[in-house]
This record gives C-alpha cells, sequence and structure tokens, in this order.
C-alpha cells in the first residue's frame, strides 16, 4: 500500500514490452462489470459488481525486465477475476504494476519503469509493498485512473505555453503531474511533447517567475518544475533553476529556522514542502528534508485542531477545502521520503490525524458521494472537486506505503476516486472545482466560512487537474517508497 514519484523511462526493449502492454489494454483499470455505485462499504468489495483482485506484490528478488508486464488473470467460475501484477523486483529499475481490471476476465497491468532518468516523488527502499485492495483495482468502465489520466494528460499539453501569472503554481504542479503520468505510462510521445514545451525556461528565452528576496511561496513553486524535468532527463540547465529557488526559499530565515517565506497558510504545506522535497529527490542532499519536517512540524502546531483538520491560515479558522488538500498532500510527499526518527513520527502522526479527521465530512449519499465540501465541515456548502482530488491523493499513498491498514480507509479512497470520475468529463476535464482565493477577513467563524462557500466553483481549473493527476498516478504506481 504505498506511493511515490520515482520513475524512469526503460531501455528500449523494455518500453517496447510496456508499450505493446499498454496498447494491448493490459493495464486498463476500468471494466464496465464494475460497480456504478460511488459508495462502497467498509472493509468490502464494492456494493456492487465484481471486483478484480489485488495484483502481485513485488518481489525481493529478480531482475527489472520481470515487472516489464504483468501476467493475464484468469476468471473464476464465478465470474469475479484474479489478477497478477508484474511486480518490481527489490534493486530493480522498473516494476509491473499491480493492479487488474475486474469485471469478467481479470488481467494484469505492466508498469512503466526503466533505466535511465527519474521523477519526482521517490524516496525508494526494496521493502515488498502492501497488497493492493480489490476495491482500488476495479472501476467503472471507462473511469479508472489509466482513462481518466490520459484524457487528464491530453488536456494539459494544450497550456504548456500558459504564462506563468498569479495561480501559476496550479499550472506547474499540473504540469508536474502531466510528465511523471506520462513517464509512469511509457507515453513517450506526449512526454518528449511536455518536456519541449518548457524549453523556453530552460534556454532562458522566457524569463523564469521571480526568485528575488521579495518573491513569495507562488513564485517559487514554480522551481518544482524543472527538478521534475532534471530528474527525468539530467538536464542542469533545469536543475539550476529548481535548486536556485529551493536554495533562496532558505536564505533568510526566522530565529527558528523556518523559511521567511512562511505566511502559516495551510496552503504552504504544499509549495514550500513541494520545492523543498523536490530538490531532496534531484541531489539526496539531506539538508532540503531537515528544513521542510521543521517548518511541517511548526505549521502542524499552528494550524491543526484537535479533530485532526486545519485553519486556511492564522487569521482564517474556516476549514476551507482546498487548504486542508494542501497539507494533506503534502505530508503525503514528505512522507515518501523522511526517514525513520522523531520527525517522521510526528508528521506521521499530524497525517494520520488529519486523515481520521476527514473521514466523518465525506459525503457518503445522493449524486456527490465520496466528494468532500468546500468548507469541510459546513453541511450547507457545496461539494468541491480540487480538494477531493487531494485527500483520495493522500488516502491512496497513505494506504499503498502502510501508514494507513484499516479497510474505512480504503472505502474513502475508492468512493473518493469513484465521485472525481463523476465530475471529469470526456476531454479529461474536472468540474466544481474552486478558483485560488485568499484568506478571510478577520470576524467570525460563520462569516469566514460563508466567504469561502460563496465563492463560485468552475471547470478546466488547473487547481483540480494537477490533482486528478495526482490521484490517478497514485492508484496505478507499482513502487512504495514511504514504506519504513
Amino acid at each position: 500500500m504505498r506511493l511515490d514519484v520515482s520513475f524512469r523511462f526503460a531501455p528500449r526493449v523494455l518500453t517496447a514490452l510496456v508499450s505493446m502492454a499498454l496498447s494491448t489494454a493490459l493495464w486498463n483499470c476500468s471494466s464496465s462489470d464494475a460497480p456504478t455505485s460511488p459508495v462502497v462499504t467498509a472493509g468490502g468489495s464494492s456494493v456492487a459488481g465484481s471486483t478484480g483482485t489485488a495484483g502481485a506484490a513485488p518481489s525481493t528478488a529478480g531482475s527489472s525486465a520481470a515487472g516489464a508486464a504483468g501476467a493475464a488473470g484468469a476468471a473464476t467460475s464465478g465470474g469475479a477475476p484474479t489478477s497478477a501484477g508484474g511486480a518490481p523486483a527489490a534493486g530493480g529499475t522498473s516494476g509491473g504494476a499491480a493492479t487488474g481490471t475486474g469485471g469478467a476476465n481479470g488481467v494484469a497491468g505492466g508498469a512503466a519503469g526503466g533505466s535511465s532518468g527519474g521523477s519526482a516523488q521517490g524516496g525508494g527502499g526494496s521493502t515488498t509493498c502492501p497488497a493492493i485492495p480489490s476495491d482500488l483495482a476495479t472501476w467503472p468502465d471507462g473511469k479508472g485512473p489509466l482513462d481518466i489520466g490520459k484524457l487528464a494528460v491530453t488536456n494539459f499539453k494544450s497550456h504548456t505555453g500558459d504564462a506563468y501569472g498569479g495561480a501559476g503554481y496550479a499550472w506547474t504542479f499540473a504540469y508536474v503531474a502531466s510528465l511523471q503520468f506520462t513517464k509512469l505510462t511509457a507515453d513517450s510521445t506526449s512526454n518528449a511533447t511536455l518536456i519541449t514545451g518548457f524549453e523556453r525556461y530552460a534556454s532562458g528565452s522566457t524569463a523564469a517567475p521571480d526568485n528575488s528576496s521579495t518573491a513569495t511561496v507562488d513564485d517559487r513553486a514554480f522551481g518544482d518544475l524543472p527538478l521534475e524535468i532534471y530528474m527525468e532527463n539530467q538536464d542542469d540547465r533545469s536543475k539550476k533553476l529548481g535548486l536556485d529557488r529551493a536554495d533562496m526559499q532558505w536564505a533568510a530565515t526566522t530565529a527558528d529556522g523556518i523559511t521567511k517565506d512562511a505566511r502559516y497558510w495551510a496552503d504552504d504545506m504544499f509549495m514550500i514542502t513541494g520545492l523543498q522535497v523536490y530538490a531532496y529527490r534531484a541531489t539526496k542532499d539531506m539538508k532540503y528534508l531537515t528544513r521542510m519536517a521543521l517548518t511541517m512540524k511548526a505549521y502542524l502546531a499552528a494550524l491543526q485542531q484537535s479533530d485532526g483538520n486545519f485553519w486556511h491560515t492564522k487569521q482564517s479558522k474556516a476549514y476551507w477545502g482546498r487548504a486542508n488538500g494542501w497539507v494533506a498532500a503534502g505530508m503525503a510527499e514528505l512522507l515518501q521520503d523522511l526517514p525513520a526518527g522523531a520527525d517522521r513520527d510526528a508528521v506521521l502522526a499530524g497525517y494520520k490525524k488529519q486523515m481520521d479527521g476527514l473521514l466523518p465530512l465525506q459525503i457518503t449519499s445522493g449524486t456527490d458521494a465520496g466528494m468532500w465540501r468546500q468548507v469541510l465541515d459546513l453541511a450547507s456548502s457545496n461539494p468541491e472537486s480540487s480538494c477531493t482530488a487531494m485527500f483520495t491523493f493522500a488516502l491512496v499513498t497513505g494506504i499503498r506505503n502502510g501508514w494507513l491498514t484499516d479497510p474505512k480507509y480504503v472505502t474513502a479512497a475508492k468512493n473518493g476516486w469513484v465521485a472525481l470520475g463523476n465530475k471529469t468529463n470526456s476531454s479529461g476535464v474536472l468540474d466544481r472545482v474552486c478558483p485560488g482565493t485568499g484568506q478571510a477577513d478577520a470576524g467570525t467563524l460563520a462569516s469566514q466560512q460563508a466567504f469561502y462557500a460563496n465563492i463560485t466553483l468552475g471547470s478546466n481549473d488547473q487547481h483540480g487537474q494537477a490533482p486528478l493527476l495526482w490521484a490517478a498516478r497514485a492508484l496505478i504506481r507499482p513502487d512504495c517508497p514511504g514504506v519504513r
């Protein structure tokens, strides 16, 4: 049960095998026989329809080629499939996805893996991954993570030339997520298109966003993108663009060693976390994780409440959905890399406390079942997709990495993804997304809740497209770098 982001392109032969596996739908991750209801019962299989069994867990020995493609699963007499997922060998460079499709015939998925070129989100480790729960291996027809992920990438490719505006961080995160998804799925054509789109920044023909002493966390979040590209193709120009921002972020600190970029907004716990964690993944320099663990613990103390959920800021005490999503996603990223020890224990405790606080607030019935709300604890607030995608990503990452073992978390993750599928159209566009916003003015809790609740939700917003791809990728990743 673990998730991470370290992926590599395979040698030509392995890539050809993976591409063949994908093209023949060995790794479809959807099923026409999957449940039509978004709600599953705790600890059980889907309410309706048959489910695929978990793919094989990673082996402790073997060659990288062993995981190139999974073997076909045989249908049982009862019609429920079994599936054997090709698994990554310990210490190897590629692995099969332990994800099968459900319905009449079970099949295993081959995962894209490879030799040179990494990808962000990968702390690594050779520990055997937990088995994938069957409820996270079978999806409604056309709504599996591979299906929707491909559509979302196609949608984003037309945005590579967008200007880095006020919400440039959201564009950055969608760009990075598209790179990672295409890397994992061996979509080399789309991946190359995305990398080419960044050349304007790598070459300097387009000026990169501000990285001065007055730059904001939103400005510096741009650094995630060149660091991801460096990890994929070892472009030193991109590495410099990213590390310059990660290091400048700590050029000036408070007395307690925390960057002066810190605003004590929950959003910072992805904006700052992502940059520092990606810098670590690109360099393996522990200073980046040390910085981030210190900062995360300070934010946990300042913003997390007794029920596990977070104020948006020290001033705005409403439980805004995406503010909580930023923290959940940031902790899920950091925990994939933090080594065992007191810092990791503290962050993991905060993560688990939040996951437990979120579960009672998930919508359980009606057409929005599986969603979370724009204001989490305000029943009159609209269901909102970006926070739902972030929470689903955080839950799946915890399940796949063994941090969350109770079946109730599988139930919540399953329902979250099915709800996202219902809100994503045939062009890969996610609906019901909150646009970027600031904090609520000082005032009563009711007035602050109303500030967020009254924001009009929209679609085709990178604030939603990015976490949609995070969740899709998390569901099909074969590795589990956060296992300790």
